[in-house]
């Protein structure tokens, strides 16, 4: 076996010990061939007996494929992608390619870096999770990609390319009707920047579902530019400080719920008794605390699936409809224990007619 700082063995090496040709050894690791089973066992015996393993370099350059895929995404500390993560790894691994993982923090030089990188290790594909900031230049950058790219949960606006995302109109929605139907009518918002597409659509179905129960949504229980758990619990507490605070919160992402949760903690107010906490995107404790949380289900296992299967079917030439596909999934409500009917009012009448919870886990 090679050791750290021995000479590794050469194939010649390999095809002296099997007792074969070097043209065979390269057919029966390579599969490129016709080698018997007993002679391809040889080979593979003699390869792992001198520790010698084909380089990955020279075999690309002989077939032009690497069977590496890149995955950039924007912040790996967010939970729902962290699950991403691990479905497209286990995917890609299924179907015989390796992942490089690269992780952007949602800075636009790191994205850009990391994306000239993948590019000098000849990657077959891309996957990208985009920054939501710019960096110049990057539109034509990927539009000018030598590999196939698919966008994964976010757009980018100006450029065609393959796309797996969900419906955040009917996040929203799906969080703002069961709201509706518990009888809530001061529903908050905890969310980014409307400039955002993500984050202006799950707020516009929000918006059209509290609009078909005949309610408006308030402007000022509207928390936006949010983009961090620290900015979410700073928005919950002014509102939660309100003269009349709202009945009910929608966190439109992972990290401001995490926000929203601590600020509830910290004013000491007893969900859902006291208010009624809602969320878009499962996390990892959500069906554990108690009471447990109400969200919105992205379809991360069918995202995965969609971006790999239309990634691979790029690089395999199997997949040759002209432009652009998108893919968009649905999303599902998850009811758990942190929604109910609001409170009554501090006259003793209820807010609702109802006092109808939601079923609990």
């Amino acid at each position: 076996m090679a050791g750290p700082g021995t000479v590794m063995p050469t194939i010649r090496e390999v095809a002296r010990l099997a007792g074969v040709s070097v043209a065979t050894v390269s057919k029966a690791l390579n599969a490129s061939g016709k080698v018997s089973e007993a002679l391809r066992e040889r080979v593979e015996t003699a390869a792992r007996t001198l520790g010698y393993a084909p380089h990955a370099s020279a075999r690309s350059l002989r077939s032009g494929a690497t069977r590496i895929l890149g995955l950039l995404v924007a912040d790996i500390t967010n939970p729902f992608f962290l699950k991403l993560v691990e479905h497209i790894e286990q995917l890609a691994s299924a179907a015989g390619y390796s992942v490089i993982l690269c992780n952007s923090g949602e800075e636009p030089e790191r994205e850009e870096r990391h994306l000239r990188m993948l590019l000098s290790q000849r990657v077959d594909g891309i996957l990208l999770i985009p920054v939501r900031d710019r960096w110049r230049g990057r539109i034509g950058a990927l539009a000018r990609l030598p590999q196939p790219l698919v966008l994964v949960d976010r757009t980018l606006e100006g450029l065609e390319a393959d796309s797996v995302t969900i419906d955040n109109h009917m996040a929203g929605y799906l969080a703002g009707e069961h709201l509706i139907r518990l009888g809530h009518r001061r529903v908050a918002i905890v969310m980014g920047s409307p400039e955002h597409p993500i984050a202006r659509h799950r707020l516009d179905g929000l918006r059209e579902a509290l609009a078909t129960g005949g309610i408006a949504l308030d402007e000022q229980l509207i928390a936006r530019n949010c983009f961090n758990e620290e900015a979410a619990y700073r928005a919950v507490l002014a509102l939660l400080d309100r003269a009349e605070r709202p009945t009910a919160i929608l966190a439109t992402n992972n990290h401001l719920t995490l926000g929203l949760l601590r600020a509830v903690t910290d004013r000491a107010l007893a969900i859902p008794d006291a208010l009624s906490v809602i969320a878009v995107d499962d996390l990892p404790f959500s069906a554990i605390m108690r009471p447990g949380l109400t969200v919105v289900m992205q379809p991360s296992a069918a995202i995965a699936d969609a971006a790999i299967s239309g990634l691979l079917a790029r690089i395999g030439g199997r997949d040759t409809e002209g432009g652009a596909r998108a893919v968009i999934l649905e999303p599902h409500l998850a009811v758990r224990g942190s929604t109910a009917a609001p409170p009554p009012r501090a006259d003793g009448i209820s807010v609702s007619a109802s006092r109808t919870r939601g079923t609990r886990s």
